[in-house]
């Protein structure tokens, strides 16, 4: 654990200190997520012009999903989202031989090379959500609550990665997995509204079987101190079995990878 802990942080180091050199990029980066968030907040204010909840739920407790929307697809950004949808490339050139080779553990340096610290601007504009939210709430949450909402994302994080990651260790019997890579961003983008609206059918799949629906609501519910006991645990569970699956299983990868070179 200490040695994949120092491992890491040069690689944070590494990549910081490319930062350094490409100043621009964080402006950019800030820039465009202060225009996404922007037009995500502006839906909901359309949305509570014609209605007074969503679900049950009222306009700061919507946008407080958001915010832990925002601050699981910001850490990702950051930390291994270009990776894990570039990693096919890597598969494909061979390039993967050059990482799994190294004394560190391969699954750390095949996701987590390339770390976006530009993307940390998207941070301020989610920080400016964050307080938009919490303006619009009739009561605030106590740091007790806050510390659990924001625990629980960061244990909603740990599931996102953990999905990807299973949907890449796909590429070592596929040629490309793009179209899964697509498709859990695009029902993760699901998750920036209250679970409850969704149908029966649909809102069990992506609660139970692909559980991204919990990504966000299950830590704003924690925050506001609206969740149901099982749920948090269930979040906690699903996400240990997802960790250990998608690290069984890319193992499992490995012994059936043959280089490309």
């Amino acid at each position: 654990m200490r040695h994949t802990f120092i491992i890491f942080s040069k690689l944070c180091d590494l990549n910081f200190k490319r930062l350094l050199t490409y100043r621009a990029s964080f402006l950019i980066s800030m820039l465009l997520m202060g225009m996404w968030v922007f037009a995500y907040a502006l839906l909901i204010e359309v949305i509570f012009s014609h209605t007074p909840d969503l679900a049950g739920w009222g306009k700061g407790e919507v946008l407080m999903i958001m915010t832990f929307y925002y601050l699981v697809q910001n850490l990702s950004d950051i930390f291994f989202k270009d990776d894990i949808e570039n990693f096919g490339e890597l598969v494909r050139r061979g390039d993967l031989d050059l990482r799994i080779t190294k004394p560190a553990p391969t699954r750390l340096l095949s996701f987590f090379w390339t770390m976006r610290f530009d993307h940390t601007a998207s941070l301020i504009s989610t920080g400016l959500l964050f307080a938009y939210a919490l303006h619009n709430l009739e009561v605030l949450p106590t740091l007790t609550q806050l510390a659990a909402g924001f625990g629980l994302m960061l244990v909603a994080l740990l599931l996102y990665f953990s999905i990807l990651s299973l949907i890449a260790t796909f590429t070592f019997w596929i040629s490309k997995n793009d179209s899964f890579n697509s498709l859990i961003f695009n029902l993760s983008q699901l998750a920036r509204y209250p679970r409850q609206i969704y149908t029966s059918f649909f809102s069990r799949f992506i609660t139970f079987g692909l559980p991204l629906a919990l990504i966000a609501t299950v830590p704003a519910e924690a925050a506001l101190d609206r969740s149901e006991a099982f749920v948090p645990l269930y979040l906690i569970g699903i996400t240990v079995v997802f960790y250990a699956g998608s690290r069984l299983f890319w193992y499992y990868g490995m012994r059936h990878y043959t280089s490309a070179n």
